[in-house]
């Protein structure tokens, strides 16, 4: 199982529960530790990375709502699940208020646990600051998103806000996660909001958090993204699927970074970076009065266009041995390459889903071959220039032309390996390239 690069710690007294609670998460492919004793739990949190822990309350001498209280104001970043098996509201609301994610009593369903680990997982992002080089992170060839990622380098450590734009699956989430961890926030949260996701009212309860009584079935305080962000990065995606009036109040956090809770009376102040993005176009959005120009103006300090996948072909080649490798790995296959026929439908295709077609596609491939060898059967989808279906000599020439450049891109201009690729020996290579003006 791919391990999830979420880092859980259990801290219980009761040693056979915490025993079998780590046993139980570390099944679902999580890395989890156990301590029994929460006075070393700081000491653990110096020398090793936890992204999660999972407290019981009532321990003796130093009881969970301590260890929160202690914990969040030094890594206010850590997220909190508390347990106990002496349910009380009071400590309910006090867990919550110092920053729990949330409660819940023992003995506990493991599906609920598990889906609430789950959903913390999906609300912040996990990955290894010292690998998100953005040039490491994002596989590329194409001169334009070179550039792209040179300008990011540029402002990554800056608290200017970003904005994100470009078709569904080019990587704009991947892009906000590299932005925050090359900023000097790496070590703070970076949490992300699907504004297309939530209606209006639950979408500012997200965003904003909630006052105990605010409306009915809000049983207590909840803190809103914002809040939990504090320090860190709020990535706000689909932000152009946004509600006007969910807008004016995030104009207000950009201008004063401060807003209040739904309900209530107190004002909270912040420090976060926003970094948003969306598909829509923004400009006909705002003609038509359905996005605020200000808002706009604020959001795109740096405008960040991601080109389609389409317009990038030579990067097709390059995510799809990457993705290749990753499936192999999962799936435990040993496939060796794509056919050359095979990478001239790929190219040849739209990909109207960009990156994240790709990448569903190469794993379809992974999971119904069973050779070494993707073929164009294993394809999701039929190309217009079928290969069977190619008749005249100016299309067999065009054929001929993209197996051999696939094949050359494949072995890195080695012809003889380019040759061993395309099942015909060296001679055979040379004179075609040379029919074909291929240098």
């Amino acid at each position: 199982m791919e391990r999830n690069p979420l880092k859980i710690l259990i801290i219980d007294d009761e040693k056979e529960f915490g025993l079998s609670l780590k046993a139980l998460i570390e099944s679902e492919g999580y890395f989890v530790a156990y301590e029994e004793f929460p006075l070393k739990v700081e000491q653990r949190l110096s020398k090793e990375e936890f992204h999660l822990l999972i407290c019981d309350i009532y321990m003796p001498g130093y009881g969970g709502i301590t260890l929160l209280e202690e914990i969040h104001k030094k890594h206010p970043q850590i997220a909190f699940i508390m347990l106990t098996g002496y349910p009380s509201i009071p400590n309910a609301v006090t867990a919550m208020k110092l920053g729990a994610d949330n409660f819940f009593s023992k003995p506990i369903q493991p599906e609920t646990l598990l889906q609430e680990i789950i959903r913390i997982d999906r609300s912040h992002s996990w990955t290894d600051a010292e690998s998100c080089a953005l040039e490491d992170k994002i596989i590329t060839g194409c001169p334009e998103m070179r550039q792209i990622l040179q300008e990011m380098t540029k402002i990554a450590d800056s608290n200017a806000t970003v904005l994100i734009t470009g078709e569904s699956g080019t990587g704009k989430e991947l892009i906000a996660d590299l932005l925050h961890f090359n900023s000097p926030r790496k070590g703070k949260p970076c949490i992300k909001v699907n504004c297309a996701a939530l209606p209006e009212t639950l979408l500012e309860s997200e965003l904003f958090g909630v006052e105990k009584g605010a409306y009915t079935g809000a049983e207590t305080m909840r803190i809103g993204k914002f809040e939990a962000a504090n320090n860190g990065t709020v990535f706000l995606d689909e932000i152009g699927d946004m509600t006007f009036s969910t807008q004016s109040k995030v104009l207000r956090v950009l201008q004063d970074h401060e807003f209040y809770r739904v309900g209530g009376n107190q004002l909270i102040r912040v420090d976060i970076r926003i970094v948003a993005a969306t598909n829509r176009d923004l400009a006909r959005l705002i003609t038509e009065g359905k996005f605020r120009e200000d808002l706009y103006y604020r959001l795109s300090v740096v405008n960040c266009y991601l080109p389609s996948l389409k317009s990038r072909t030579g990067d097709i080649s390059l995510l799809s041995e990457h993705f290749l490798n990753i499936f192999n790995n999962i799936y435990r296959k040993q496939i060796k390459r794509f056919s050359p026929q095979t990478r001239i439908l790929m190219e040849q295709h739209s990909w109207p889903g960009n990156i994240r077609e790709l990448k569903n596609c190469v794993e379809r491939c992974t999971l119904f071959c069973e050779g070494d060898e993707i073929v164009p059967t294993h394809l999701p989808f039929r190309n217009t220039l079928a290969v069977g279906s190619i008749s005249s000599g100016a299309e067999m020439e065009e054929m001929n032309r993209r197996q051999i450049l696939s094949a050359l891109e494949q072995s890195r201009g080695v012809r003889k390996e380019a040759a061993t690729l395309l099942n015909i020996d060296r001679r055979t290579l040379y004179n075609r390239m040379k029919k074909l003006g291929i240098y």
